[in-house]
C-alpha cells in the first residue's frame, strides 16, 4: 500500500467546497425556515481538487489542473492544495472560483449555495495551456479527467488530453458528466454511476446487475471504450470490458455522506492502478475506500493508515 512514487495528473473542474456547521432551534419570524446558529465553518477541497486531495491523503504524487478567479476562494484553494502538497497549474480566470457553501443543521444539510458561472478561456491562454498540459502528460503515468460539467473539460481539450496521453503511453481514467461521450473514446477506464449512465443511455436503468451489464456494454461499443467501473451505491461496483463483467459488494456498513465518494473510486483507483496492481485488485481498494468516506459527513479523505486498516 505504498503509493508514494505513484504521480498522476488530474485535469478538470477545480472547486472549493464551504461547510456551515450550526444548531437549529427556532424557525425565523421573518420567514417559514429554520435559523441555524452557525457554531463552526471549514473549507475543503472539492471537484477534481478533491480527486487530488485524496491522492495526496492516501501518500501519492498529485499535479492538479483547471480554472480558478483571480478572488479569495481562489487563492484559498491554492492555498490548501499546496499545505496538502499537491502542485498546482492553474489558469485564471474572470470568472468567480467555483465554490458550493452548505449550511448543516446538526447533521442535516439546510441549504446549498452555489457561486458559478461557465468557465470561458480565451484562446491563446487555451493554447498555452495545452501546450503545458503535454509537458506535464509525459511527466504522469497516469491522467484522471475530473468532468463535473463546468467547463474545463471542453470537447476540444478532452480529445487533446486523451490524444496525447495516447501518444505517450499514459494511462486514462475519467470521471465523466454529461451526455456527450464521445469526447471520451479512447479512455481506458470511465467511471460513472447508475444515474450517469442512465443519462447516456437516455433512460433510467434499475440498480440491477443485468440492467447494468447490458447498459455497460451497449455504452462501450457505441464510443470504443475499453471498460466501465458503474459505481453503484450500496451495492458496490461492476467493472463491464469486453472481456468480463466483475460484480463487487458495497463495503461500507453505515453511510452518512456520499459527497465526493465518486472522487475517492477515482483517486484510489489511480493509485492502486499506477502502483502496479491488477485491475480487480485495484477496484477491490477503490471499493474499500469509498466505504470509508461514505462513512464521513461532508466531502471526505482517507488516509493510507485507513486504508490499511480496512483492508
Amino acid at each position: 500500500m505504498d503509493f508514494s512514487n505513484c504521480k498522476i495528473l488530474i485535469v478538470g473542474d477545480v472547486m472549493l467546497d464551504k461547510y456551515y456547521f450550526g444548531k437549529v432551534e427556532r424557525i425565523s419570524p421573518e420567514a417559514p425556515v429554520p435559523i441555524v446558529n452557525i457554531v463552526t465553518e471549514e473549507s475543503r477541497l472539492g471537484g477534481a481538487s478533491n480527486v487530488a486531495n485524496n491522492i495526496s491523503s492516501l501518500g501519492g504524487q498529485a499535479t492538479l489542473c483547471g480554472a480558478v478567479g483571480y478572488d479569495f476562494f481562489g487563492k484559498e484553494i491554492e492555498r490548501m492544495a499546496h499545505r496538502k502538497g499537491i502542485r498546482t497549474e492553474f489558469i485564471k480566470t474572470e470568472q468567480p472560483t467555483i465554490t458550493k457553501a452548505r449550511v448543516i443543521g446538526g447533521r442535516q444539510q439546510i441549504v446549498r449555495l452555489d457561486y458559478e458561472q461557465r468557465l470561458e478561456v480565451p484562446e491563446k491562454t487555451k493554447e498555452d495551456f495545452k501546450v503545458h498540459l503535454e509537458e506535464l502528460i509525459r511527466e504522469n503515468p497516469t491522467l484522471v479527467i475530473s468532468d463535473y460539467g463546468k467547463g474545463m473539460i471542453s470537447d476540444e481539450i478532452c480529445t487533446f488530453l486523451i490524444s496525447i496521453a495516447k501518444q505517450h503511453g499514459t494511462r486514462v481514467i475519467v470521471d465523466p458528466k454529461g451526455q456527450n461521450w464521445a469526447k471520451y473514446a479512447g479512455a481506458d477506464l470511465i467511471t460513472p454511476n447508475v444515474k450517469e449512465l442512465g443519462d447516456i443511455i437516455g433512460h433510467p436503468i434499475s440498480n440491477e446487475d443485468t440492467g447494468i451489464e447490458a447498459s455497460a456494454k451497449e455504452i462501450i461499443r457505441k464510443y470504443g471504450l475499453k471498460a466501465l467501473l458503474v459505481t453503484r451505491s450500496e451495492k458496490g461496483m461492476s467493472l463491464i470490458s469486453g472481456q468480463e463483467t466483475v460484480h463487487i459488494p458495497t463495503h461500507s456498513q453505515e453511510v452518512f455522506d456520499v459527497s465526493g465518494a465518486g472522487d475517492t473510486v477515482v483517486a484510489a483507483l489511480a493509485l492502486a492502478l499506477t502502483a502496479g496492481k491488477d485491475i480487480k485488485e485495484s477496484i477491490r481498494i477503490a471499493n474499500i475506500a469509498a466505504g470509508i468516506v461514505v462513512q464521513k459527513i461532508g466531502t471526505a479523505t482517507l488516509t493510507a493508515e485507513e486504508l490499511r486498516k480496512a483492508m
